[in-house]
């Protein structure tokens, strides 16, 4: 079994092994909701509840795009 990737004695950043369980976690919760027929609220949410703590988990913060920020600008 490989742990490429994992942080596991691979010299990765410490939480990979944390970040790629919880992302496994989120592939297992996801594959259940689509075999599912019908889709019931609070399975959504949960779903939806993974999905973001996984995503703020690993997510770099981002710039804002300047065609995004409608602030004014500031007077040079």
């Amino acid at each position: 079994m490989s742990h490429v990737g994992t942080g596991a004695g691979t010299g990765g950043a410490p939480g990979d092994d944390v970040r790629s369980g919880r992302a496994a976690r989120l592939t297992e919760l996801l594959a259940a909701a689509l075999r599912e027929e019908e889709t019931d609220a609070e399975s959504e949410k949960r779903a939806v509840a993974a999905f973001l703590a996984v995503r703020d988990l690993t997510a770099a913060p981002r710039r804002t795009r300047r065609r995004d920020d409608w602030r004014p600008r500031p007077v040079r």
